[in-house]
């Protein structure tokens, strides 16, 4: 899984580093997704966390997946949190890493 965890880095051509850290503890949501920027404002890493449960109706690579296309769009400045450009990245994600459900509209809305 790490393999393709930097495949999809590379990828998306994230150029800053990502921290992910996975946890049993209680959450209502799968995933987390959070920029950490410096006190000057800027960009410095990408912090991902989820949340291990047997409720998760995604895989841990397709959480991961997606939770990297919102490092991705943070790095690109788009705002559309699950928007276009975020349906078309993980639809594109989907196809080469032969993953489904990266955006899904029941959960992602």
């Amino acid at each position: 899984m790490q393999e393709m965890i930097l495949q999809i880095i590379d990828k998306l051509a994230l150029r800053k580093p990502v921290d992910i850290k996975l946890t049993t503890r209680s959450a209502k949501i799968a995933a987390l997704y959070e920029p950490v920027y410096s006190d000057r404002g800027n960009l410095k890493s990408h912090k991902i966390t989820v949340f291990l449960s047997e409720d998760n109706n995604r895989s841990l690579r397709v959480l991961i997946a997606h939770e990297l296309i919102h490092a991705w769009q943070e790095e690109k400045k788009k705002t559309d949190t699950h928007g276009e450009s975020f349906r078309e990245t993980a639809e594109y994600i989907e196809d080469v890493f032969g993953l489904g459900g990266i955006y899904d509209p029941e959960c992602d809305e």
